[in-house]
């Protein structure tokens, strides 16, 4: 099928010269986006066919099956079988380098007989597959000029500019080569200079227009056609000299005083002609891409000059031919950027090929101020948008570069404003050649990446990452292309055995998405596994010198390396011990033994030291073994143990015991009365009673609980502590541990809801029921006498100091005549109750200015939730592991241990998102239905 040119532009302005220029003010004219040129007004509308898939081709490519029995003879038969089907004769003209046959009928086939070919090649077994050769067009064509200020594109004022003068501070594109496969290229001062030698690809004389086929002049011969040439009812145009607009806006000269600059204007082009009369077809295009990119094309000389980017503002609406797909992965592998204009459709660009093809680079139109232009074709095939115009309301707000002012033939050369994606394309095209120029080594996919990554989004635009900022991504790709400058590294800590030291860096150069590595040394030696930005120095290291070596990485550049100064030489280590513990009573005959604890790093050796203190001595040595059992020279003594660690190479470490109480005679020791607990159903009745002894006082947290009955809330732990002239003996219990059950018997729900707002069916109904039933909750009397609940709102912490009372059993309480905190109130709903929390230490409030507040119409969040449950049961013994059930929480947090402790009670399974993944979320209020179930849960 052939690909039909594609142009965008209804006004030009046409300038003979840059001296036409000056003082001349450009008319603003009209211009609207779409598939055709726009002829001067005078001349009648053009119909418009925007479709190519409808297009008439008389071209079609097959790929025959490989198979050695497959003769040319087979071949012809297989096309004149197909042919057959639609009455006109078929016959193969050449063969592609990718292997395929390009055949031609004698006629142009509409889109049903189109089909009916392809579909009847396709059912031959000796063909592999066959698709039309689809016409393509150029997105965009002519208009005018003046000088590099009205380059608006180029511009860091523009909110729509592409900032290209930033980008010059790196590169103006050296070294680069950008191929541009278009309608050729027009003999053009402010051009000549970076046009290399390029071909004509057209293979079909009568397409090409200068009465021959492929040949190694890419001059543009004009592709201007009369009325039905290229299809019955399409009216004839003028010469559009597309690929000089194109080639100018890639790399016209700058700096010489003539007309306007590309944006890459030290880069050179490679004018590639593929499209001429009507157009171009996919197969000269797809053999203009694999030449281009320095690949072998049948019967054409090598390229000389392989390009780093291919530009194709070209197109039409179709599916990606396998041949384009086959060319342009050719060109990628070898490292060629191609870079595709979207199209002027305004629909999306997954319809138009190339566009649609896979890695290609795909290049929307955006407007002067920054927004998506309205013919622009969009969707999730474009990559980036960059300035193609809309001259809709001035023609000065169109794309000025190089142009021929011909009307059929080449004529004079000039300038002219141009819009359509066919001239965001090479502008992007040139800012990828800027790229490689910096940064050689890139290729196809990093080009596009950085591009994207530092595009200036557009919002609502369907335009992929954004406007292309030429300034933002070369500076980028200049600090990837830096040299990296070392820096000194230097080591902080002690220089001693156990000791962290920690390396840093230094200042280094160039460093922009650098890789850091370490390497630390002993005595110049790399240490095996030390390669951390710390290093723990072990017992090896003991007067040895340590240095580290920092090496920076990055992609495109040599890494490199630089040593610290040494270190002094590593000193002895310091050992660690735990102060040591004597176990045993302190009673004639008893046996005391020393537990001296944690020591390390582990092994270290232990000494032991036992002493008598007598009133009025200076201490005696009595034992150097780890136990002592007592005599009666130490009645009236106390006892301490001294431990001494000791580790080559470590400094010794000294730690001694507290002493024993005063040692008594052996009928002294005595067997502490038991306590007795009594736990009953509810909270509220559980007791413990601690029995009357002349011996012994029984103790909780340190104070000292007078004889008889007393209110137990969740774990209960009593000691008994001798009295003065007494002991406990050896072997007899003198400690007492319950852990009583705040919920009770097993309960039932009701048939009937308590509340009018919880249905039986409701999650947590079985809970709020039993709150109602333990008269926890008493709920809300409304007006018609109902009860509700209100399970869905979050509890303040004045009601959950009322539940958490209750639950309690609401113990016999009186308030202080002081409220406790400043903003809770004597005479407050929930006093007393706020009262007894701070009364038994189940919430401290907050101290703010020497004050403690409660702030008792705040909701309770759900951390503060787990630290009063836990106080509520007096902070039973538990240890929260490192590795927390839920994955918000981390052992630095507030209430960590407490909220743990709500996961292994089972009191909070949190909300599970994945599979092992649960989650806490401590800074969620609570609300009452949850509170419900949490208090039923309890322990």
């Amino acid at each position: 099928m052939q690909i039909r040119r594609r142009a965008s532009v209804r006004s030009q302005v046409i300038i003979a010269g840059v001296i036409a220029l000056v003082g001349a003010a450009l008319p603003a004219l009209p211009a609207v986006a779409d598939e055709t040129p726009v002829p001067v007004p005078s001349a009648a509308p053009r119909p418009m066919s925007t479709d190519s898939s409808v297009l008439p081709t008389d071209q079609f490519i097959v790929k025959f099956k490989e198979r050695a029995s497959i003769q040319s003879l087979d071949r012809k038969s297989s096309l004149n079988r197909a042919a057959g089907t639609i009455g006109v004769p078929v016959q193969a003209v050449r063969t592609l380098t990718t292997g395929e046959e390009v055949v031609k009928t004698d006629e142009k086939l509409g889109a049903e007989k189109a089909n009916e070919l392809v579909s009847a090649l396709a059912a031959d077994p000796s063909v592999e597959y066959a698709e039309p050769d689809v016409i393509m067009r150029p997105f965009a064509t002519p208009p005018n000029d003046p000088l590099y200020s009205y380059q608006w594109a180029h511009s860091s004022a523009a909110s729509g500019g592409m900032r290209v003068l930033g980008a010059w501070d790196v590169t103006q594109g050296a070294g680069s080569v950008v191929a541009v496969i278009d309608t050729g290229i027009t003999y053009h001062t402010d051009l000549n200079a970076n046009i290399l030698p390029g071909f004509d690809m057209i293979h079909d004389p009568l397409v090409a227009g200068d009465s021959n086929g492929r040949d190694s002049n890419p001059a543009d011969e004009g592709d201007a056609t009369y009325y039905g040439e290229c299809e019955p009812g399409w009216p004839g145009y003028p010469s559009s000299w597309h690929g000089t607009h194109v080639a100018g806006l890639v790399a016209a000269v700058a700096g010489n005083n003539k007309g306007v600059a590309g944006v890459a204007p030290k880069a050179k082009v490679v004018p590639v002609r593929a499209l001429g009369i009507c157009g171009g077809y996919a197969s000269d295009i797809a053999d203009s891409i694999v030449w281009a990119a320095g690949g072998t094309v049948a019967g054409v000389p090598a390229n000389a000059n392989p390009a780093n980017v291919i530009n194709l503002s070209l197109g039409g609406l179709a599916t990606c031919s396998t041949v384009y797909q086959k060319a342009t992965d050719f060109a990628r592998s070898q490292g060629a950027s191609v870079v595709v204009a979207a199209g002027n459709e305004g629909i999306d660009a997954s319809k138009v090929s190339p566009a649609n093809c896979k890695n290609v680079l795909v290049v929307g139109a955006s407007t002067r101020n920054g927004l998506k232009a309205s013919y622009s074709n969009f969707g999730i095939n474009v990559d980036v948008a960059a300035p193609g115009g809309d001259m809709t309301s001035e023609g000065t707000d169109g794309i000025l570069s190089t142009l021929n002012n011909g009307l059929d033939v080449p004529n004079a050369e000039g300038y002219s404003f141009m819009e359509g994606s066919s001239m965001a394309a090479p502008q992007v095209a040139a800012a990828a050649a800027m790229m490689y120029s910096t940064l050689p080594a890139l290729t196809p996919a990093d080009v596009e990446q950085r591009l994207k990554a530092s595009a200036r989004p557009i919002n609502g635009c369907g335009c992929g990452a954004g406007l292309v900022d030429a300034n933002a991504t070369l500076t980028k790709v200049a600090a990837e292309a830096a040299p990296i400058t070392a820096g000194t590294p230097t080591i902080s800590g002690e220089a001693a055995v156990g000791m962290l030291l920690t390396a840093e860096p230094g200042s280094w150069g160039n460093t922009y998405e650098a890789d850091w590595k370490y390497q630390w040394n002993r005595w110049g030696t790399p240490i095996t596994g030390a390669t951390g930005d710390g290093y723990w120095l072990t017992e090896d290291d003991h007067q040895a010198t340590i240095t580290v070596t920092v090496t920076a990485t990055k992609r495109f550049v040599p890494a490199v390396s630089a040593t610290s100064e040494p270190t002094a030489q590593v000193a002895p280590g310091t050992l660690f011990g735990t102060v040591p513990v004597i176990t045993g009573s302190a009673y004639e005959g008893s046996t005391l033994t020393a537990d001296p604890g944690i020591w390390g790093p582990a092994p270290v050796d232990l000494t032991y030291r036992w002493t008598r203190n007598k009133p009025g001595t200076t201490g005696e040595h009595v034992s150097s073994a780890p136990s002592y059992t007592l005599t009666s020279e130490d009645i009236g003594s106390t006892l301490s143990v001294h431990v001494m660690g000791s580790k080559t190479p470590y400094s010794l470490l000294e730690m001694s015991s507290q002493p024993t109480a005063v040692v008594v005679a052996s009928d002294k020791a005595v067997t502490p009365e038991a306590v007795v607990f009594t736990e009953a159903p509810y909270m509220g009745n559980d007791r413990y009673t601690i029995p009357e002894s002349e011996t012994m006082d029984y103790q909780v947290d340190g104070k000292t609980l007078q004889a008889g009955t007393h209110p137990a809330r969740g774990q209960a732990k009593i000691t008994a502590v001798p009295k003065s002239g007494y002991a406990v003996l050896n072997g007899a219990t003198s400690e007492w541990k319950a852990y009583f059950s705040a919920k009770g018997p097993e309960f039932t729900a009701p048939a009937v809801s308590p509340f009018r707002d919880v249905t039986t069916t409701q999650q947590f109904y079985k809970e709020m029921s039993w709150l109602a039933d333990r008269k926890i909750s008493t709920g809300w009397v409304e007006a018609d006498k109902s009860v509700s609940y209100r399970p869905v709102t979050p509890i303040n912490r004045d009601a959950m100091a009322a539940f958490l009372y209750r639950a309690a059993g609401s113990p016999d309480y009186t308030p202080p005549a002081q409220s406790p905190f400043k903003d809770v109130a004597t005479t407050q709903q929930f006093y007393k109750e706020m009262a007894w929390l701070a009364e038994t230490g189940i919430s401290s409030g907050w101290t703010e200015n020497g004050a403690r507040y409660y702030k008792p119409l705040t909701p309770i969040k759900r951390d503060a939730m787990a630290a009063f449950l836990y106080r509520l049961v007096n902070k039973p013994d538990y240890e929260a592991p490192m590795n927390p059930p839920f994955k918000d929480l981390d052992s630095g947090q507030l209430f960590y241990k407490e909220m743990v402790w709500m996961s292994v009670a089972g009191i909070s399974s949190g909300w599970q998102l994945g599979e092992n993944n649960y989650w806490y979320q401590p800074m969620e209020p609570i609300n009452r239905d949850a509170m419900a179930a949490f208090l039923y849960r309890m322990p």
